[in-house]
């Protein structure tokens, strides 16, 4: 979840083969021949600091972007001026999905710490799309999990209580972590605790206080952002309630 949680790379000379995050991103999911036509049009390597945007909410959807180190924030504000954090992007993520639609980005998306980021110009993503038949199935793919995690979450606000929401968010974190290959039951969480408050609907202090129960209760052992999962069995069983 920090900077240094992934090694960071010097993006001139690393391929997306030899990237290692390559069997989780997008050209890791591609034929060979396919994924070296993507690789050619990819801009690898940016950097951007902490609390910088990556993509502003109404900006034209000019590249598709992948997280490569780092993490960062989806949200907006509504229209009583609330933050709403809609999701946590994590290495190998891609950002903006949402944009296919309307050609905008549908919401700000904020560096959490120093990231750095892939990103691939949409006229050239286009003119890929239109010849590579593996491209676009994945794309598909990614679009179709987006639009499954956001339901999740929408039901998960709807009808659970909020142990199981926190339960769940950890749950979650812990398996995309696992994924990556980063360290799974011991992590530093990037994001605030109001952050997470304002994800999963709840407020500060009741995010704060089921953290302090799951620690009473020997699941967790929480200091200041860091995490150690004791019985993520628990935390897991505690999250699919819902």
């Amino acid at each position: 979840m920090t900077a240094k949680s992934v090694p960071a790379i010097a993006a001139a000379c690393v391929s997306c083969r030899q990237c290692a995050l390559h069997s989780i991103c997008l050209a890791g999911h591609l034929p060979l021949e396919e994924a070296r036509a993507l690789e050619l049009s990819l801009e690898r390597g940016r950097a951007l600091p902490a609390g910088a945007a990556l993509v502003r909410c109404g900006a034209l959807m000019d590249a598709l972007i992948v997280v490569r180190s780092g993490s960062a924030k989806s949200h907006s504000v509504t229209l009583e001026g609330l933050e709403q954090v809609h999701g946590f992007v994590l290495p190998g993520e891609p950002v903006g999905l949402e944009g296919f639609g309307a050609g905008v980005y549908t919401c700000d998306v904020t560096a959490l710490e120093p990231l750095e980021y892939c990103r691939m110009p949409m006229r050239g993503l286009e003119a890929l799309i239109e010849r590579l038949p593996g491209l676009r199935r994945e794309l598909l793919r990614l679009l179709g999990q987006a639009l499954d995690e956001s339901q999740r979450l929408r039901g998960q606000l709807g009808v659970s209580d909020a142990r199981s929401r926190v339960a769940c968010f950890l749950a979650d974190l812990s398996q995309r972590l696992a994924r990556r290959g980063l360290p799974s039951t011991e992590f530093r969480l990037s994001m605030s605790r109001r952050d997470i408050a304002h994800h999963l609907g709840l407020t500060l202090e009741t995010v704060s206080r089921s953290l302090s129960a799951f620690k009473r209760e020997g699941w967790l052992q929480v200091r200041a952002r860091n995490v150690k999962v004791l019985r993520p069995q628990v935390l897991a069983a505690l999250g699919s309630s819902i």
